[in-house]
């Protein structure tokens, strides 16, 4: 399924990249009303969300579990937070 997604959209970044640009995009994204910070997952194909939900804690922000309606919210805090271990 991924090789397919990576074909169709001719996204063929590896893992590495992916993280370093979802690190980016942690760093940069600006914070709903909420507080939360959304991301699109479709843009890291090859991360898996509980490594997303490390990378944020590695960056100090938890992920969210709860209502995120096809996007990765992360924030400092959370309803119910997505297990990083």
């Amino acid at each position: 399924m991924r090789k397919a997604y990576k074909v169709v959209t001719r996204n063929h970044t590896t893992v590495q990249e992916q993280e370093q640009k979802l690190r980016e995009a942690l760093r940069t994204y600006p914070a709903d009303r909420r507080g939360y910070i959304k991301v699109p997952p479709e843009h890291y194909p090859d991360i898996s969300q509980q490594r997303a939900a490390r990378i944020a804690w590695e960056m100090g922000l938890r992920a969210e579990a709860f209502g995120n309606r096809g996007s990765w919210r992360f924030g400092e805090t959370v309803v119910e937070e997505i297990p990083h271990e």
